[in-house]
């Protein structure tokens, strides 16, 4: 290939990637459970921050989705806005062969008494408890709210 074709593939590769760009958040596979795009926006309040990520169930039963740690906040709540209002969500099921997208407005999980304000650039350890399935382990990098949410499918 020669020099001008060279330069004119790497030109249309170029325009073909331009404003492409990898996830940004975090992800973890165990057993048929797949996590991925977790985040935490940048909050302005030092105790708390909400989280967001994709539970995908590519099981052939439904899991359920009991709770979440973390050893950065003492606890973590789930949640879900229905109607305008942020109510408790106990436990969140996922059927066998979907996802649950934990998204603004929608399901998210809310970390309290944060043990130390977040910066961008940190990446917080969030511990899933599944039943059945056990505890899946996601890191989720600190974002500003732009970018931890840019990259997340819609509801």
């Amino acid at each position: 290939m020669g020099f001008a074709a060279r330069h004119a593939t790497a030109a249309v590769l170029l325009a073909a990637t331009a404003g492409c760009h990898a996830a940004r958040g975090g992800s973890a596979t165990s057993g048929t459970l797949v996590i991925t795009h977790a985040v935490i926006p940048a909050s302005p309040a030092d105790a708390e921050a909400s989280a967001f990520l994709v539970v995908e169930n590519h099981g052939s039963a439904e899991v359920t989705l009991l709770g979440a740690t973390s050893p950065d906040a003492d606890s973590i709540q789930m949640h879900r806005v229905i109607g305008g209002q942020m109510q408790p969500a106990l436990h969140v099921s996922i059927a066998a062969g979907s996802d649950v997208r934990f998204v603004p407005g929608g399901y998210h999980l809310m970390l309290a008494g944060l043990k130390r304000p977040l910066a961008i650039g940190d990446t917080i350890r969030l511990e899933l408890r599944f039943e059945p399935g056990g505890a899946v382990t996601v890191r989720a990098p600190v974002l500003n709210y732009t970018d931890a949410v840019s990259d997340l499918p819609s509801r």
